[in-house]
Formats: structure tokens, sequence, C-alpha cells
């Protein structure tokens, strides 16, 4: 049982570091292209069919 504890590698610390820090930009990134597409749909203003009249 000794050798395969010996075996198995847990992931390194610069590893994890560099997982949450890729994962906290991405999500980062894809969060300011929502508010970015939201502010671009014009959901704020007001579109009447009828405006005309």
């Amino acid at each position: 049982m000794k050798k395969i504890e010996e075996t198995e590698k847990k992931p390194s610390k610069g590893k994890a570091i560099a997982s949450f820090m890729l994962k906290t930009i991405f999500y980062f990134v894809v969060l300011l292209a929502l508010i970015y597409l939201y502010e671009y749909s014009g959901i704020d203003s007001v579109h009447f069919i009828y405006n005309e009249f």
C-alpha cells in the first residue's frame, strides 16, 4: 500500500493558484461581456410599435 500512496502526486500549490487565477480572469471577462451586451441591447430604452400615434 505504501508504494501506491507514494506514486500518487498531489497537484502543486503553484498549479492550483494558476488554475484559480485563470478561472477568475475567465469568469470576469464573461461577466464584462454580459454587461456590455446588456448595455448594447438597449433594454432600458423604450421602443413602442405604435410610437407615431
